[in-house]
């Protein structure tokens, strides 16, 4: 019990001085050390359960609305316009929770530096130190998105080390070399998944996590090389072929497989027996309390809307694209726009007749026309929807698991890197893209063989016809996931929404009737942004890719630099 309160000491004054003090001034976490911690591997999970809270989640619960992992992007729509693609986040004064933190570095590097005092079995410390390499790649992952170039902090320092605490930043690259040396330790300490009894890091989620930052690397310097934003020199294909032999790696495992059926992945409150599934939250309201439930099911459609390009993605079931299918029935009318489709998109979204409610007595309301005060595009999710009534909390459920990692992403990882690399076979497509349409029923792809699709994407650069479609999957396969974001910042892809809009659905009667005076494009398709954004997103391609350091930083430590394009 006197461990249990000294470690939830340290998390307090961890969250304290996180609050209120910079990066530079933080209580060195050796001060509020003492002998009887270290000591076994109890205390090693003890505190690394801490970085586990620093997992996506949803909202807690009393929250309201949970937000949608892709909302503010060109596929999901908030109730208004995102300040990211309209580049209206400015120069913030000081650092946050959000904005260049160092904390949870910081806190990984303790547990680093501690972690070999504890005794007990050889395969459990070596667990937890494994999660310790793993979370501090993760932490170093979610900076490099924000920020490009950062300081590397390979081990914890106190605040005399002033060496440390004015470090300039590191090339990107070199950053990611040091985040690709640390999972490939946490490779080697880590359990397979099938050998842990709780949703804790496995070896496989380190092998994914190390494909997944292996292609972001790889593709960033590949689509903005010759920018400010780029690597001199480097072309990202050392990073690809990391990234596919980190999937292949994962692949040729065979401990994770897909899921039988792909729209029951999402709309689960336990997930531990789900051989897809590599990583992922718990919530339990009823057992642990508030701040363990979640309310992504209470306020639905939780203030999200898909928006017309994110449907028009679906191939129809003849493995077509929509532009040439003969069995395509078009768009404007909610009541038909799953016929013929990739059935992906039923598990997606909502259409007359889908269920809403079961409740307890077993009666069913059914899904009749969406409400645009909450999904302003009219497209509204099926994605982890539960509509079961839970007896336990008398409402729906507060405990809809949140998946973080799966083994269908590494799936396309592999695809995706092999046809950047420019080496891809039909073994590799018949291995990852032609699994996930296997599932769903879905023609293969078959190179060769690939039908011409006049609506392609532009992303302002050419693309083979393989790597349009693996692309293509990758939009289905992970819709409202939460990469979509990442992956316009990857492929440097602003051409697809600077000076745009995002359209919502075709403004039938179904929903006119229900809501009157909503604006409109001249095709009638809903255009919610139209009074915000006459003129479209404002992105700027020259400065916006990067988010900028806080000003306050800059004056504290003068080896920083500012990010391209915000000195201007």
């Amino acid at each position: 019990m006197k461990k249990i309160i000294y470690f939830l000491t340290i998390c307090s004054t961890l969250l304290l001085v996180s609050c209120n003090e910079d990066f530079l001034d933080r209580t060195p976490l050796d001060e509020i050390s003492e002998p009887e911690f270290w000591k076994t591997t109890s205390d090693l999970e003890l505190y690394a359960n801490s970085f586990y809270n620093k997992l996506p989640g949803w909202s807690g619960s009393g929250f309201g609305s949970a937000q949608m992992p892709d909302v503010g992007t060109d596929l999901g729509l908030g109730l208004s316009a995102p300040s990211r693609l309209q580049g209206t986040q400015g120069i913030p004064n000081s650092g946050s929770a959000s904005l260049w933190s160092w904390d949870e570095v910081r806190l990984v590097n303790y547990f680093v530096s501690n972690v070999s005092k504890a005794e007990g079995l050889e395969v459990e410390i070596n667990q937890f130190t494994g999660e310790g390499y793993f979370f501090r790649a993760y932490f170093y992952y979610d900076l490099l998105k924000k920020y490009g170039d950062l300081p590397i902090y390979d081990a914890y320092f106190d605040n005399l080390d002033t060496d440390a605490l004015y470090r300039a930043k590191s090339p990107r690259n070199e950053v990611v070399d040091f985040m690709l040396a640390d999972l490939d330790l946490a490779i080697s300490l880590l359990k397979p998944k099938g050998d842990l009894s709780s949703p804790r890091v496995s070896k496989e989620a380190a092998q994914l996590l190390k494909a997944g930052i292996a292609l972001y690397e790889g593709t960033w310097e590949k689509y903005h090389n010759g920018t400010e934003f780029g690597v001199s020199g480097s072309d990202g294909s050392s990073f690809l072929q990391q990234a596919a032999a980190a999937a292949k790696d994962l692949i040729d495992g065979q401990t994770r497989s897909l899921n039988a059926s792909y729209g029951d992945l999402f709309n689960q409150t336990n997930l531990s027996a789900n051989n897809e599934i590599i990583l992922w939250r718990q919530y339990d309201f009823v057992g642990l309390g508030n701040s363990f439930g979640n309310d992504s099911q209470i306020s639905w459609p939780n203030n999200f809307s898909y928006s017309r390009d994110a449907i028009r993605s679906y191939l129809c079931t003849d493995g077509l694209p929509i532009s040439v299918s003969g069995d395509y029935k078009g768009d404007t009318e909610l009541a038909t726009i799953e016929t013929n489709r990739d059935p992906r998109l039923a598990a997606t979204i909502m259409v007359p007749g889908d269920t809403t409610v079961v409740n307890i007595n077993g009666s069913i309301v059914y899904w009749e026309e969406p409400a645009l005060d909450k999904s302003v595009g009219a497209y509204e999710s099926q994605k982890y929807r539960i509509p079961e009534i839970d007896a336990g909390v008398n409402n729906f459920t507060k405990d809809a698991a949140k998946i973080i990692m799966r083994y269908g992403e590494a799936l396309l990882i592999y695809a995706e890197a092999k046809a950047e690399l420019g080496t891809i076979s039909q073994e590799d497509l018949d291995m990852s893209i032609n699994k996930l349409r296997d599932r769903v029923n879905m023609p293969h792809l078959v190179l060769g063989a690939i039908t011409v699709d006049p609506e392609w994407p532009d992303y302002g650069y050419a693309l083979s016809d393989v790597l349009q479609e693996i692309r293509r999957e990758r939009v289905v396969e992970l819709m409202n996931e939460g990469f979509r974001l990442d992956d316009l910042m990857r492929w440097g892809a602003h051409n697809l929404f600077v000076n745009k809009r995002p359209r919502g659905a075709y403004y039938e009667a179904l929903i006119s009737n229900v809501s009157a005076g909503e604006p409109v494009d001249v095709d009638n398709y809903l255009d919610p942004y139209l009074n915000d954004i006459a003129t479209g997103y404002q992105f700027n391609p020259d400065r916006d890719y990067l988010l900028a350091i806080p000003a306050e930083e800059l004056v504290l430590n003068t080896n920083l630099t500012q990010n391209p394009g915000w000195d201007q």
